[in-house]
């Protein structure tokens, strides 16, 4: 009997998904007046310049759940490069705790900004349970201009996956 009951307990455990976007338009730089040119406009923001930058966005971040302390699962951010511009590393964040870390990020460029692939979103390797809120921080290599054009990122939106378990 004791075995049948955990076997009916297991099945009733349900995970509880839930997604949060923000838009482009948020993303953050972290030198303020370094950019050749950066513009924000209706589809996201736009950051033309040379050699490297970080940007960051605060995603909206379901700590708690039906008295359950939630997970983060992923993390996907949309994005058109041009030019020799590329995203070089990831960091995510929970407050001031790296969670997650890439810097060997290679072929990160081009347009990823219609849906989720897999140059544009990060699975995280195990559940994270949270603290507080998610940060993700991603570093571009502009690379050198060239005589013909400013090589640029334009982020559309970021967003992450969460989860909580037995709700």
């Amino acid at each position: 009997i004791v075995v049948f009951f955990c076997l009916f307990l297991k099945r009733r455990l349900t995970v509880s998904l839930q997604s949060f976007w923000i838009h482009g338009t948020s993303v953050q730089q972290e030198r303020e007046g370094y950019f050749i040119s950066k513009k924000r406009e209706g589809n996201g923001a736009v950051f033309r310049t040379h050699g490297e930058e970080w940007f960051h966005f605060a995603i909206p971040t379901p700590v708690i759940v039906a008295n359950k302390r939630s997970s983060l699962m992923k993390v996907a951010v949309f994005y058109r490069t041009t030019a020799t511009a590329t995203i070089s590393q990831i960091e995510i964040y929970d407050t001031d705790r790296v969670v997650f870390s890439n810097d060997d990020l290679r072929g990160y460029n081009g347009d990823h900004s219609q849906q989720i692939d897999d140059k544009n979103s990060w699975q995280m390797p195990e559940r994270i349970e949270l603290k507080t809120s998610v940060g993700v921080s991603l570093k571009v290599n502009f690379g050198p201009s060239t005589k013909n054009e400013v090589p640029s990122v334009t982020f559309l939106a970021a967003g992450a996956d969460f989860a909580n378990e037995g709700i």
